[in-house]
């Protein structure tokens, strides 16, 4: 299950906190919101989610990066121990270099923790794309046993440029953001 908190279109200050929240040096504007947008959001919704796969997460996992970064992900260090569940690695294969737009069965290892069918995984990634990474990551999660997998995307990137995009972007453009809806309700 993939659940968007909001679209992403690459011209918006949304996209440019998903951006600097992990630059060099890091934006504390654009961290201190992205983490209360994915608390204020968990907090309202994240019953919704699970209510749909029958209980409730049992850890959490940040889709790695494939970029080489060193140390832990910026939004696992962002996210902390604030949800209270314990966190999983994720360790991606080197063979699949950063520029792969393509789901790849094996560009994600992860290693679950004792009794792998009462494992549920929250997801987290940061701006959903193609979808390539998080979807091999669910791969890989219920591959190693997870008995199911949410993924929640703080922004779904959209391209102003690309022609199949505009008439999305022409209904997003009135309506004002509204945490209190979430995708799982429409």
């Amino acid at each position: 299950m993939v659940v968007p908190i909001s679209y992403s279109p690459r011209t918006g200050q949304h996209h440019h906190h998903l951006r600097s929240y992990k630059s060099f040096p890091p934006s504390a504007q654009a961290k201190w919101n992205l983490l209360a947008l994915l608390l204020l959001f968990l907090r309202d919704h994240l019953d919704c989610v699970y209510g749909r796969l029958g209980a409730g997460p049992t850890h959490v996992v940040a889709v790695p990066s494939t970029r080489g970064r060193a140390g832990p992900h910026p939004l696992r260090e962002l996210v902390g121990d604030r949800l209270g569940l314990p966190w999983l690695a994720a360790v991606p294969n080197p063979h699949h270099g950063p520029d792969v737009r393509h789901f790849q069965p094996d560009w994600f290892s992860v290693r679950l923790p004792g009794r792998a069918r009462d494992v549920r995984p929250l997801v987290l990634d940061d701006t959903w794309t193609t979808g390539s990474r998080a979807q091999s990551l669910a791969y890989a999660l219920k591959s190693a046993g997870a008995d199911s997998v949410a993924i929640v995307v703080l922004g779904r990137h959209v391209n102003p440029e690309h022609r199949a995009s505009r008439p999305l972007l022409k209904a997003i453009e009135e309506p004002v953001f509204d945490l209190s809806t979430c995708a799982m309700e429409r």
